[in-house]
């Protein structure tokens, strides 16, 4: 999986911005006030992941023209690329372009070369993303709202500033849930003593489990 920063390509992600030849806000960018409060970035944060997510879709649109199917997330400033593209010049051109938005610290290229995903399989994606949130919201040791879930193809890909025991969780709960194939993890982990000062001033109790299984899963 190629991590590229400005330009450079580096070794090493709510529902997504769906592109389609039209240019289509994803729900952070449109419910960004009611993200505040319940969000472990700062307001701050969370306007510029918005910020980026925007203009890269609006950017992809318009370089698309129509061929391809693309989304975009953005967490963090770091930005999850997913999709098909019909050719491999358009997904280099797709990478280029995310990675040349101001402020994005990586890019993780996910985009695949072949035909669009059918209406089947993306309403498929779509109800895993609500299974896994579904999921991570009936387990009491997590806090479902520290989480961005990005499924394509079956592949459940997880944003969040999280502890290492949070990730830990979360990799197990989602692995577990029927139609996963895969689960891959973007986190930002913190310490708990990090993740008791994010909620200093405010009501929320953060929760923090103890460890299991690795943060990456895959299942058949």
């Amino acid at each position: 999986m190629p991590w590229s920063r400005a330009g450079l390509v580096l070794m090493g992600a709510l529902a997504a911005t769906q592109l389609q030849g039209c240019f289509v806000l994803g729900a952070a960018a449109v419910g960004g006030a009611a993200l505040v409060a319940t969000d472990r970035r700062t307001a701050g944060a969370q306007l510029e992941d918005q910020t980026i997510q925007v203009k890269a879709a609006s950017q992809i649109s318009n370089a698309l023209r129509g061929n391809g199917n693309v989304s975009v997330n953005c967490y963090n400033q770091q930005v999850l690329i997913t999709g098909q593209v019909p050719t491999e010049a358009y997904k280099q051109q797709v990478q280029q372009i995310v990675a040349n938005i101001p402020n994005v610290k990586a890019v993780l290229d996910e985009v695949v070369v072949g035909p669009n995903s059918t209406l089947s399989e993306q309403a498929e994606d779509t109800f895993i993303t609500s299974k896994v949130r579904a999921s991570f919201i009936d387990d009491k040791q997590l806090y479902s709202q520290a989480f961005k879930i990005t499924t394509s193809a079956r592949v459940v890909y997880l944003q969040g500033i999280v502890t290492q025991a949070e990730a830990d969780q979360a990799s197990a709960v989602a692995s577990a849930v029927s139609g996963v194939k895969k689960v891959v993890t973007l986190f930002n982990i913190i310490t708990p003593q990090q993740l008791q000062g994010i909620y200093k001033n405010t009501s929320q109790t953060p929760v923090t489990p103890p460890g299991n299984p690795p943060t990456t899963a895959a299942k058949s």
